[in-house]
């Protein structure tokens, strides 16, 4: 085999061009040396062509398949996240809630569909399978909660999965017996936290309107003085959803993280779903509102890690980590087709199965693959609904095939549905798609205007990131 340049796709960022193939290979060449490519006269950087995966040569190209196979490795399992839904009741009224109902009967998922669910998830032909349980507020439904995780751990030992459980809570609920039994079975925590008191109680209260950062952030500190006692690591997450009024906070977010010790913020966008989906006047923004916003946002958390400060934002870390590492941090939207229903179904409390935990929220079966008593695992992975939502996400039916980005982004089909009313969007009419574009640009940019950043940038998929010493007092003394 002679040496080959691949099908490229290019874009200027800023004195440089990115030129990118649909297999993952990407480099920034200055003005002459792109120059030289256009003219075919590229042998002064035919080394650093071949390096980056644009030149195939004999080398090369086990190289360029392997990275194409880690980056897209979603591709050749099967669906190895699994959301439980166990209950619709919730005792939050927040402003931009997607499923969640009032406290009440008949909601709950039962004992009997807890074991549908369970003989489901292990029919995956994934190694490694993550349950999550969501609501309404998981803990609501306890008994079913540690049903599931028991049964799963039992289950377990003959299945040989690589299982990790996890709850996502908004902690209200958390006591020191729930949270004992959590770290005795190695169940990972979420919750959300909009940002400090003035931020979080506005978007977050109970029922009836009673603040709740008192209460999230006290359980905060009780699982973290735990988990450091026991000496797991990092067991608990969390992450704000940014509404309108979450705008005006950008530096004080960030700084709620910092307090609350936490080594990740995943600045996320509000879904147009749900109540946000009607309140949208009242806390909804355009794509460049929230853009202004996070750009905004991430710039200070760059400066807080100049400053030896430990955060990252995750969006742009799992972008890291498949531009960069070339691994495939299974973030269902950033896969080409998505991963509803490959890599992530959804099991309502009643046994209904989704494609994933936005096609549950949407409020209509548009997305439900059948359910646990009466359709087979086979069934559900091959019907029409699966295969549609493969169709309609794979990015080469848009003209996102000529963009620089297309080997590492996706796009959601429920959102488009729910924000077009068509499972086939106009994609640069997209919100997400206007949000993932300025994002990845500002990725690159950072790189091509400071090497620092690159570093700081190199440090955030590092295993090692979570390691790093966290500030000793809960305040942050950075310059505003």
């Amino acid at each position: 085999m002679q040496s080959k340049l691949l099908p490229y796709n290019v874009l200027p960022i800023k004195d440089k061009f990115l030129l990118t193939t649909r297999y993952g290979g990407w480099i920034l060449l200055d003005k002459e040396e792109y120059g030289l490519l256009l003219h075919h006269k590229y042998d002064s950087v035919a080394g650093k062509l071949e390096e980056a995966g644009i030149l195939a040569t004999p080398e090369n190209l086990k190289k360029i398949v392997h990275d194409y196979k880690s980056i897209n490795l979603n591709m050749f399992t099967g669906p190895s996240l699994h959301i439980v839904s166990v209950t619709s009741r919730c005792n939050f009224n927040c402003d931009y809630c997607h499923t969640s109902s009032p406290i009440a009967k008949g909601v709950d998922m039962t004992r009997d569909t807890a074991v549908r669910v369970l003989e489901n998830v292990f029919k995956t032909p994934s190694k490694a399978v993550t349950i999550e349980f969501q609501g309404g507020e998981c803990l609501l439904n306890w008994p079913t909660v540690q049903f599931i995780v028991q049964n799963a751990r039992e289950l377990n030992k003959i299945e040989q999965k690589d299982l990790h459980i996890t709850a996502v809570t908004n902690l209200s609920l958390m006591t020191q017996e729930k949270m004992q039994f959590f770290l005795d079975n190695k169940v990972s925590i979420c919750t959300s936290l909009d940002g400090p008191a003035e931020v979080h109680n506005k978007n977050r209260p109970y029922l009836g309107d009673k603040a709740t950062y008192g209460d999230v952030t006290k359980r905060i500190h009780m699982i973290q003085e735990e988990a450091s006692r026991r000496g797991l690591g990092v067991i608990l997450g969390a992450l704000p959803t940014i509404t309108k009024h979450s705008l005006s906070y950008p530096k004080e977010i960030v700084d709620e993280y910092v307090k609350q010790k936490f080594y990740d913020i995943h600045l996320r966008p509000l879904n147009y779903l749900g109540i946000a989906l009607m309140k949208w006047s009242e806390i909804g923004y355009t794509a460049e509102e929230f853009i202004a916003f996070w750009k905004q946002a991430t710039e200070y958390i760059i400066g807080l890690n100049k400053k030896g400060i430990p955060l990252r934002e995750r969006l742009l870390t799992i972008m890291l980590q498949k531009i960069i590492s070339k691994q495939d941090p299974f973030y269902t939207e950033l896969m080409s087709p998505c991963g509803a229903g490959r890599t992530q179904i959804a099991y309502e409390y009643d046994g209904s199965v989704y494609t994933c935990d936005e096609g549950r929220m949407l409020g209509e079966d548009l997305f439900k693959l059948g359910h646990v008593t009466t359709h087979s695992y086979t069934d559900m992975m091959s019907s029409d609904t699966q295969l549609a939502v493969v169709n309609a996400s794979l990015l080469d039916n848009y003209n996102c095939k000529t963009c620089a980005y297309l080997p590492w982004c996706g796009t959601c089909p429920v959102i488009n549905v729910s924000e077009q009313g068509n499972i086939l969007p106009k994609i640069k009419l997209s919100m997400r798609h206007k949000i993932y574009f300025a994002q990845f640009s500002f990725l690159f940019e950072k790189m091509v205007e400071d090497p620092e950043v690159e570093a700081i940038f190199r440090r955030w998929i590092s295993p090692e990131f979570t390691k790093l010493p966290l500030p000793t007092e809960l305040t942050v003394s950075c310059n505003r």
